[in-house]
């Protein structure tokens, strides 16, 4: 079962969601290439990875809105109350916003 991030806000656990919604976003690709929308998914979760963690780049509010869209993407496109893939997509976008400021573990 799916832990919300708002339920451990920690850079660890943010980074194991990036990572594990990586992995699930490539399976789904592999299974279903002709769907396009996985590969904006997976090219916002790579994003997400490298700029915001690896490299602590910090973005205001509006060139987060501007650059991801992974929140929206969850919310139209799945059910966000019942589907853990969509969680992940929900708290991925959200983590974003205070990356730097969470502790670590």
């Amino acid at each position: 079962m799916y832990t919300r991030l708002d339920n451990n806000r920690t850079k660890k656990y943010y980074r194991e969601i990036i990572n594990s919604a990586l992995l699930e976003t490539e399976k789904l690709l592999k299974m279903s290439p002709e769907i396009i929308i996985y590969q904006s998914i997976y090219n916002q979760l790579a994003d997400i990875n490298e700029k915001i963690i690896k490299n602590h780049i910090i973005f205001s509010e509006d060139e987060l809105y501007n650059r991801y869209s992974l929140g929206a993407l969850a919310v139209k496109n799945f059910d966000l109350d019942n589907d853990e893939y969509a969680q992940k997509l929900s708290d991925s976008f959200g983590g974003t916003f205070d990356y730097n400021e969470m502790k670590e573990s």
